[in-house]
């Protein structure tokens, strides 16, 4: 894992909500604000550890590209399942 560069021997924070979700037997975990950047595990644990290096390597890549670092639009205010019914 690469670290992050310092600034003035400090490290910058970056928040952004993250989703995760089961599919099978693996857990996803993925970013809204962020298409592309996503991380799995066998458990929700390591879905968002493996996303937390993601987002660390796509800051990395922001930095050194010399691109912004989008900030996130979305705000988790709930999180739920929901069933339709379609048809007859």
């Amino acid at each position: 894992m690469r670290k992050r560069p310092a600034q003035n021997g400090h490290q910058r924070h970056y928040e952004f909500p993250v989703v995760v979700v089961r599919e099978k037997q693996q857990y996803w975990a993925y970013v809204p604000d962020l298409p592309g950047v996503y991380g799995r595990g066998k458990t929700p644990a390591q879905a968002k550890r493996d996303i937390g290096e993601a987002l660390k390597l796509y800051i990395d890549d922001c930095i050194a590209a010399g691109d912004e670092i989008p900030k996130s639009a979305a705000k988790v205010v709930n999180v739920d399942t929901l069933s339709v019914a379609v048809g007859e």
